[in-house]
């Protein structure tokens, strides 16, 4: 080493140059010379001394240096014929095997990790220390419907154009919360963070939790409705036959008073009727069968729906528009069923349009799905979120039920659907594949 080299060169000087002083003083003196010889003997006896009590300890641990900054942890440094050193070389080879068997845990632990990650039902998506997007597990990429990974990689979440990530950006750490898409998805969403080489990383958790929320939601909603139908149907029973008692009482009785009064018995007797209607609606609702499917084909289907609406929309002076396809795909569903949601789609259209618009329906193949636009108001962000509620709606006498009722047919099909406004344009896309 070149510690050891410098270290010799020296001593060797100090000795040539001592031993040539004491051969000046040879012939005149020699007790000079015995003195200066002895001192080159003490000076080798303490340069050897040195050199085992300073430099060998010195280059021990600068060959520890030098395997710790090339991370080389298999290497252990043999012992010397010197207790200090041996004790120096024993700590040093201690602190070798621990960092070894460190790195070696943590990097099972890494593969560990980076296969659980990839092997997650759970989509997870993980940021950088500048929050912008470093790695998508493959169910992340499923959910989201994202192709390839390199198209949101380096990009925040703000800049993403998935369809979460706008409310993926909106978590701050710690957050757990329930997030709806602009069809029924509903996503449990937990944003928390870890400390990689002092940096902190957030990553965000992401559960589809659309099933069990529906299957919760529609158990709530029948088991209300058959208690509501039984009630309202015993009692709207009961009230709607005295009131047909009472108005024939009145009408064969002949007196002038009565005129008055029976106008209001008509009245609610017509409530009844209504009212045992809207119940009888709720309740075919809950009870829709499963599908039964057949070879339905796309462009008859919308022939057919076209034949059931074209009246009122040439009424309100809607322009309907058909762009259907030369292939005629075809595929497994019920028809009856189908053709009623799409009218249910429909009427939701030209009744927000109310007059002077455009509907569109056509057919894509690429994936194989249905679209139906339309010119009207639009859909508020704070509705997006509701629409396919029970019993929610937007109109001033609706029931909200249509949508439900789209919702549920759609999903015993299998069928993915959204519901968008954008430029203008509210669409209703069903996928079929």
């Amino acid at each position: 080493m070149k510690s050891n080299r410098t270290f010799w060169i020296i001593t060797t000087l100090i000795i040539i140059i001592l031993s040539g002083i004491g051969f000046l003083f040879f012939r005149n003196d020699p007790v000079p010379f015995w003195v200066i010889q002895c001192i080159v003997v003490a000076s080798a006896l303490l340069s050897s001394f040195v050199y085992k009590k300073l430099i060998k300890p010195y280059n021990i641990i600068f060959s520890g240096m030098q395997l710790l900054k090339e991370q080389d942890f298999s290497t252990h440094l043999r012992p010397v014929k010197n207790k200090d050193a041996n004790l120096l070389i024993e700590i040093f080879n201690k602190m070798i095997s621990q960092l070894r068997y460190e790195r070696s845990m943590v990097r099972e632990k890494n593969h560990f990790l980076d296969l659980l990650i990839k092997a997650s039902p759970q989509s997870i998506i993980i940021l950088d220390f500048n929050k912008c997007i470093s790695e998508i597990n493959p169910s992340g990429l499923k959910l989201l419907k994202i192709d390839n990974i390199s198209s949101v990689k380096g990009k925040t979440l703000n800049e993403a154009s998935f369809e979460l990530a706008e409310s993926l950006s909106m978590l701050h750490s710690g957050d757990d919360v329930i997030v709806r898409s602009t069809g029924i998805s509903a996503y449990r969403c937990i944003r928390s963070s870890f400390v990689d080489q002092g940096f902190e990383h957030p990553f965000i958790l992401i559960e589809e939790l659309t099933h069990e929320l529906l299957k919760v939601e529609k158990d709530s909603y029948e088991r209300i409705i058959r208690m509501m139908s039984h009630e309202v149907n015993n009692s709207v029973g009961a009230i709607g036959s005295t009131l047909n008692v009472v108005s024939d009482i009145f009408r064969h009785d002949g007196k002038e008073e009565w005129e008055q009064v029976l106008p209001a018995i008509d009245a609610s007797s017509e409530r009844c009727e209504h009212l045992a209607l809207f119940i009888s609606k709720l309740a075919h609702v809950v009870k829709i069968p499963q599908p039964s499917l057949s070879d339905v084909s796309l462009n008859e289907l919308i022939r057919s729906v076209n034949a059931l609406i074209l009246t009122e929309c040439l009424k309100r002076n809607i322009e309907l528009t058909l762009s259907l396809t030369d292939q005629d795909y075809r595929i497994q569903a019920d028809g009856i069923q189908l053709e009623q949601v799409l009218v249910n789609i429909i009427k939701n259209a030209y009744e927000s349009i109310e007059s002077n618009g455009e509907i569109d329906i056509s057919i894509q193949s690429s994936p194989l799905s249905l679209t139906i636009k339309d010119n009207g108001p639009g859909i508020t962000n704070e509705s997006k979120q509701k629409l396919f509620t029970p019993f929610f709606t937007t109109k001033k006498s609706g029931q909200g039920i249509g949508l439900m009722f789209v919702r549920d047919v759609l999903i015993n099909h299998n069928y993915k659907f959204s519901l968008d406004s954008e430029n203008s344009w509210t669409t209703f896309r069903i996928f079929f594949e």
